[in-house]
């Protein structure tokens, strides 16, 4: 698991950095056209781009954080024995849904990469280099729920309330 820690370590420093330079790009956009200068039409184009890539790659980090967002409203009120087999039972599911997005996505990405396909906006982007980013990191979320069914911790803390 310490190999995976260190990819989506890696793919959340990648979120962060990406999101201030998306950032940037926006108020640079913004502030050429505010100025009379037409500015690049690709801004746009690699921002939203940008957002796809910068919520796949957050996203295994979030989960080995728990930083995704959950209610804890109905753990809070079930018996405290009852509680962690219910949260691994959860964590299992998500890593169902996880491995099934893996598997959904990357057949969409490999028929794309076959067909060649691309994205036409303001310059043309293979499609498979937007999807490809999908298979990986929800790859990455199921290795990361899998330490909540098979660790010693559990996903949700069984206490109602913000904890941090």
């Amino acid at each position: 698991m310490r190999f995976v820690d260190r990819i989506c370590n890696i793919l959340a420093v990648f979120a962060g950095v990406s999101l201030v330079l998306v950032m940037f790009a926006i108020v640079l956009q913004a502030s050429l056209r505010t100025m009379g200068f037409s500015g690049s039409s690709h801004i746009f184009t690699f921002s939203e781009y940008g957002l796809l890539y910068i919520a796949m790659a957050a996203s295994p980090w979030l989960v080995r954080l728990r930083g995704h967002v959950f209610i804890e409203m109905f753990t809070a009120v079930l018996p405290r024995s009852f509680a962690p087999l219910f949260s691994r039972v959860v964590s299992g599911l998500c890593i169902l849904i996880c491995l099934f997005l893996v598997w959904y996505t990357g057949e969409a990405t490999l028929k794309a990469y076959r067909f060649g396909d691309t994205d036409m906006r303001s310059l043309d982007m293979p499609k498979w280099l937007l999807l490809g980013a999908m298979p990986i990191c929800f790859a990455l979320m199921a290795a990361q729920f899998s330490r909540f069914v098979f660790g010693p911790d559990t996903l949700h803390s069984g206490e109602a309330g913000v904890h941090e």
